[in-house]
C-alpha cells in the first residue's frame, strides 16, 4: 500500500518516519533487479555496496516529503570495460539528483504553465531559487531551441526592457539618458508559435541580424511581414525578405491620424489663448471625442462634436485635419476583416487619391502637410495592408503578456532569463488548447495577393 501511495516506479517502500516538523522521511530499495552496466551492457557481477541518496519529492498532502533510496553498488563483471563499479539508476530519481523527476517536472510547471515566479514556485515546494530555475530551463529550452516551423506571415515589434534611466548633472543641469534598453521580438502571426525569438536592441542592424541567423529555406515560405511605422524594421525587412510584402500595422496608422489631430487642437488653443487648454475651453470636452471612431459615437456626443466645432471659427483647421483623420479610416474600412469582402487596388487606389487631395487642398495646416508626407512614404505598406487585411496585433497581444509576466515576477536582472519566459509564456495557449476541448474554428475570407 505504502508503494502504491508512493508511485515512483520501480522503488519500494521499506519504512516511513514522521520527523518532528511534520515531514515524511520514506526509505525505499529498488524493486527490481534487472541492473545493467552503463558503460557495456553487461548484467551486475555482485554487489560491491550500499549507499544511501536522499532526494526531495512532491509533497504528500500538507507535508514535505523526503526518500531516502539505498542503492546498491555493482561491480561489472566484464574484464575490458573501463568501469569497474556502478550505482543503480532510475528515471523516476535521476543520477546525482537530490530532488525527484516529479518534482522537477511540478517545478517547471509552475512556472511555465502557471506563469508563477520562480521565487514563489520555489518557496512553494520547499528548493531554492537557482534549483526551481533549473528546473524550468531543463524542461522548455528543449522547446525553445528546436527550429521555428515555417511562417507565412511575421510581425516585428519592440518592447522596452524596464524603465529609462537618466542623471542630471548637478552643476549644469544636463540631463544624460544612462541606459534605455529595447528587446525585438518576432511573432508567428499566422500559427500558433508565439515568440519565435528575440534580439536585443531595435536598430536595423540589430532585426538584421536574427534574420540572418535564420535558414534560407525558412525565410522563403515569409509572404508577409507587419510592423509598425518604424523605418529601421522597413529596411531591415526589404534587406533580408524583399520577395515578402510589408503591411503597416492599420492600429498605428490612425494613431499617427490621432497625434496629428491633437497637435493641431493644441497649436490652435496656444494661439487662441495664449495657453494651455482649461476645462472651461469648449476645446477641452472635445478633446477625447476627436480620436473616437466617428461610429462609435452616440448621437449626444456627435452633436457636441459637430456643434463645437462649427461654432467656433478658430477650430476650422482642427475640423479639416479630423475630417482627414475619418478619411483615412474610412481607406482602412476596405479591409477584408472589416468590410468581408476582398478590396481591388482600384477601390483602394481611388479612396487614397481623395484623401492625398484633400490634405493637399489643405496644406496650409503644417500638421496636416506633415501627415500627408508620412502616408506617401508609407503608401505601399498601407495598400498592402488594406488588400490583405494584415495587422500586427498578435505582436501587440504577445508584449502585452511580456510585460504582465515582468510585472509578476517584479522584472528582470538577466535579458536571457527575460527571453525564455517571454517566450514560453506566450505558447501557455498553445500547450493548454493540447488538453481542453478545441474550440469552433471562424470562417475568414482568404486575402487577395499583394501587388507587386
Amino acid at each position: 500500500m505504502a508503494t502504491t501511495l508512493l508511485g515512483l516506479p520501480g522503488l519500494r517502500v521499506v519504512e516511513v518516519d514522521v520527523e518532528a516538523d511534520g515531514g515524511l522521511t520514506v526509505y525505499v530499495v529498488t524493486s527490481d533487479h534487472d541492473a545493467r552496466c552503463p558503460e557495456c551492457g553487461s548484467r551486475p557481477g555482485w554487489v560491491k555496496d550500499r549507499v544511501e541518496s536522499t532526494a526531495r519529492d512532491v509533497a504528500f498532502g500538507d507535508r514535505r516529503l523526503a526518500v531516502v533510496w539505498t542503492k546498491r553498488r555493482w561491480s561489472c563483471p566484464a574484464a575490458d570495460c573501463g568501469r569497474r563499479t556502478f550505482t543503480e539508476h532510475l528515471p523516476a530519481l535521476g543520477h546525482r539528483r537530490r530532488i525527484t523527476t516529479r518534482l522537477r517536472q511540478s517545478l517547471a510547471a509552475a512556472i511555465a504553465d502557471q506563469g508563477r515566479d520562480v521565487a514563489e514556485a520555489a518557496a512553494a515546494h520547499g528548493v531554492s531559487w537557482h534549483t526551481a530555475h533549473t528546473a524550468f530551463a531543463e524542461q522548455v529550452d528543449p522547446v525553445l531551441d528546436q527550429p521555428p516551423a515555417p511562417v507565412r506571415v511575421l510581425g516585428i515589434d519592440e518592447i522596452r526592457r524596464g524603465k529609462a534611466r537618466w542623471r542630471t548633472d548637478p552643476d549644469t543641469g544636463i540631463t544624460t539618458q544612462l541606459a534605455d534598453r529595447w528587446h525585438t521580438g518576432f511573432t508567428d502571426l499566422s500559427g500558433d508559435q508565439g515568440i519565435l525569438g528575440h534580439t536585443e536592441g531595435r536598430a536595423r542592424a540589430d532585426v538584421v541580424a536574427w534574420l540572418r541567423t535564420q535558414s534560407p529555406e525558412w525565410l522563403a515560405g515569409i509572404q508577409l511581414v507587419a510592423t509598425d511605422l518604424c523605418a529601421a524594421f522597413r529596411v531591415a525587412v526589404r534587406a533580408v525578405l524583399p520577395h515578402a510584402a510589408l503591411c503597416a500595422d492599420p492600429f498605428h496608422v490612425v494613431q499617427a491620424a490621432n497625434r496629428m489631430v491633437t497637435k493641431v487642437r493644441q497649436r490652435l488653443v496656444r494661439e487662441h489663448y495664449g495657453r494651455r487648454v482649461r476645462k472651461t475651453d469648449p476645446e477641452y470636452g472635445i478633446k477625447r471625442l476627436l480620436l473616437r471612431n466617428i461610429e462609435d459615437l452616440t448621437d449626444e456626443q456627435f452633436d457636441k462634436l459637430w456643434n463645437i466645432l462649427a461654432d467656433h471659427d478658430h477650430l476650422a483647421d482642427l475640423s479639416l485635419a479630423w475630417s482627414a483623420k475619418e478619411d483615412l479610416r474610412h481607406i482602412l474600412d476596405l479591409r477584408p476583416n472589416r468590410s468581408g469582402t476582398c478590396p481591388t487596388e482600384a477601390e483602394v487606389a481611388d479612396r487614397w487619391d481623395a484623401l492625398l487631395a484633400w490634405c493637399q487642398a489643405n496644406r496650409h495646416i503644417p500638421e496636416l502637410a506633415n501627415f500627408r508626407q508620412t502616408l506617401t512614404n508609407w503608401r505601399q505598406e498601407i495598400f498592402n495592408t488594406v488588400l490583405t487585411g494584415a495587422s500586427n496585433a498578435g505582436s501587440e497581444g504577445v508584449n502585452r503578456i511580456q510585460k504582465l509576466d515582468a510585472r509578476a515576477a517584479f522584472c528582470y536582472r538577466n535579458p536571457t532569463n527575460q527571453q525564455r519566459r517571454a517566450r514560453i509564456a506566450t505558447l501557455r495557449s498553445k500547450r493548454r488548447s493540447q488538453i481542453v476541448t478545441r474550440s469552433r474554428k471562424r470562417r475568414v475570407v482568404e486575402p487577395q495577393h499583394v501587388p507587386g
